[in-house]
């Protein structure tokens, strides 16, 4: 399965401390055997940036009066990725961020299976075929 990772980030230069939060999840998915998107990994970091950039850049020659933050191209980007993923991996803390909310959200009105670090969630969010089990992840 590919699984997107989401939870909070909050911050314009991503601290190590997050990145380790994520890097920890991706290493608990991969010895799952899933396929792993990792929102602050280096590499899609590069190549979201060169998505940015060339959407700036088109909007720009198209003469649009974009007002569109970097933020919202971000998440945009991100709500791509999880179109092209099968599950989303919800971190303990995806509750504390807009951007994770709103992830939350999309995976769910388009039928991503959902997987929790937190028991709570999983007891709240599971399917009604699912037990809190079979889709819990803790770290």
């Amino acid at each position: 399965m590919k699984v997107y990772i989401s939870g909070k980030i909050g911050e314009e230069v991503i601290s190590d401390a997050t990145r380790q939060k994520f890097a920890r999840a991706q290493e608990m998915l991969l010895s799952k055997g899933h396929e792993v998107v990792n929102p602050v990994s280096e590499s899609y970091e590069e190549i979201m940036n060169m998505r940015i950039a060339d959407a700036k850049l088109e909007w720009k020659e198209k003469g649009y009066d974009t007002k569109c933050e970097t933020y919202d191209l971000i998440l945009l980007f991100d709500i791509h990725a999880i179109s092209e993923c099968d599950a989303i991996y919800m971190l303990e803390d995806w509750d504390k961020s807009p951007g994770a909310g709103a992830e939350h959200s999309f995976a769910m009105a388009t039928g991503k299976k959902m997987l929790w670090q937190r028991l709570e969630d999983a007891q709240v969010f599971r399917n009604d075929n699912e037990t809190a089990e079979d889709v819990w992840l803790p770290l």
